[in-house]
């Protein structure tokens, strides 16, 4: 269903709740994807799906809600929903469920944004992206036979639609796509796997890729960087001076962080206190900065929040003092931050949730660095720039980690448990490669440890964020690295001296 159809549709529905003296959020989606994965020459996988539908959240006069969903978007099915959603409600209020007002107090809001994509879903037809990514696939194989290769590309529309009782209508479209390689190398007796992509809108991705390469050049370099980590020796458990990718700081930034400044959790939170936010709560030093919001063409864009209030962008973190959170109509006020448009929904059958979108960490003080196409040149280039401004101790490692494999992080203590693709100790000439090793400590003892950025930001650092049973897009990033002291709350795990 498109934009315009869409829209009409939910209008058809808020028409269906004349009469009802509560109040009432109507939420339609229509999804399109398209996806594919290679292995070695052959495609794996193809596949193609479509899923639609809307859903009905309903409010007593009192605060009581009931929700209800289907995935049938068709004349008629509005009236039956609408009246399930509120008997739900009614039915809910006699049992005693927790009441909430606040919907009827946000503003009413018209919109419909267009779609940014610059090559429409469909424009380019499947057969031709198969065989664009089986040439980028190819050509990665011609150079680097003995590395076990994995593409994969996912491009997807979403067409949203969220109209309220109050006036609201807001209809927008999420495009996304997704171009990966993952290469696992063998050396020595042991295995190393690497996973890059490049994220974009729509299938420009893939053009853009076939004409400079960038891609297949990084995946390259990053396979070769996986060859050295095979033989590589384990750095001995410590504290260490640390410079840090954009990709594991936006883990640090997303993971040990932004969840822990989402206002439905300030009672599970080590920035919350009595359920509210820490607000004035110094959390780094003078010149640290944590800012989120939507990014047009980003991974995680999305202009209006699931309840249909526009997605502000929030700075979170401002001179290295926590100043504000990601805030959700239902929540912000008892977690004592304003409605900032955070409720994000995976789907039309699922209850918004105040999520992130893009969230970025930026220190004033930045070094200057120009990125430079081949990895181990650009280390090289960030040893020179670190000697260059007396960044560098003698005598002491300062270890560059590189890559983010995921981790998990206690937001009631603070603690996070990172994991990296490898080490490089930037300090020694030789530039020595050791395994990756567990980056862990305590979320506020890092940020602290944070003294500056290296290279302009770099925010397209993607993943998945899984909350509540719900699975949405995230991404963000920081400078090119970011540099941290040495910090007996801040470890790299590995053998113990």
């Amino acid at each position: 269903m498109e934009q315009k159809e869409i829209k009409a549709f939910v209008q058809s529905v808020l028409e269906e709740t004349r009469g009802f003296d509560g109040y009432v959020i109507v939420r339609a989606q229509s999804r399109r994807e398209w996806s594919m994965r290679l292995s070695n020459g052959k495609f794996e996988r193809v596949s193609t799906g479509e899923d639609s539908g809307f859903g009905v959240q309903a409010f007593t006069k009192d605060g009581a809600s009931g929700f209800a969903t289907s995935d049938v978007l068709e004349a008629g099915a509005g009236h039956k929903l609408v009246e399930k959603a509120i008997q739900l409600a009614r039915r809910n209020e006699t049992i005693g469920t927790k009441l909430n007002r606040r919907i009827w107090d946000v503003p009413q809001v018209q919109a419909e944004e267009k779609n940014p994509a610059q090559k429409i879903f469909g424009e380019i037809p499947l057969a031709e992206l198969e065989a664009m990514v089986l040439t980028l696939h190819s050509q990665l194989r011609e150079v680097s036979p003995e590395v076990v290769w994995q593409t994969s590309y996912n491009q997807v529309e979403e067409v949203w639609c969220i109209g309220r009782t109050d006036g609201t209508n807001v209809s927008f479209v999420i495009p996304r796509a997704v171009l990966m390689h993952q290469g696992t190398v063998r050396e020595q007796g042991k295995a190393q796997g690497t996973l890059i992509h490049r994220s974009g809108m729509d299938a420009s991705v893939l053009f853009e890729e076939l004409k400079d390469h960038v891609l297949k050049n990084k995946a390259l370099d990053r396979a070769e960087f996986a060859r050295a980590v095979c033989g590589a020796p384990q750095l001995p458990s410590g504290h260490y001076s640390l410079i840090i990718d954009y990709g594991l700081a936006k883990g640090l930034a997303h993971e040990a962080f932004g969840h822990a400044v989402e206002s439905d959790h300030m009672n599970e939170s080590v920035l919350g206190e009595g359920g509210k936010l820490r607000k004035g709560l110094r959390v780094a030093r003078p010149g640290v900065n944590i800012i989120d919001g939507p990014l047009v063409g980003d991974w995680a864009y999305q202009p209006y929040s699931a309840n249909g209030l526009l997605r502000q962008t929030v700075t979170i973190v401002q001179d290295g003092v926590l100043e504000a959170g990601l805030g959700d109509v239902f929540s912000a006020e008892e977690a004592g931050m304003p409605v900032t448009g955070a409720g994000r929904a995976e789907s039309y059958a699922n209850i918004p949730l105040p999520r992130m979108s893009n969230i970025r960490l930026s220190v004033d003080r930045m070094l200057p660095l120009t990125p430079l196409e081949h990895l181990m040149d650009e280390v090289k280039a960030v040893r020179e720039t670190l000697l260059q401004h007396g960044e560098m101790i003698e005598g002491q490692k300062n270890l560059l980690l590189l890559g983010y494999r995921g981790g998990q992080v206690n937001p009631k203590t603070g603690d996070f448990v990172f994991q990296c693709d490898g080490i490089i100790d930037v300090a020694d000439p030789a530039l020595p490669i050791y395994q990756p090793s567990i980056f862990s400590g305590k979320i506020l003892s890092a940020l602290e440890a944070i003294r500056g950025g290296v290279g302009e930001g770099c925010y397209d650092a993607i993943g998945t964020c899984g909350k509540g049973g719900q699975s949405v897009a995230s991404s963000g990033g920081s400078h090119r690295y970011l540099l941290m002291d040495a910090d007996q709350q801040v470890s790299l795990g590995g053998e113990q001296t």
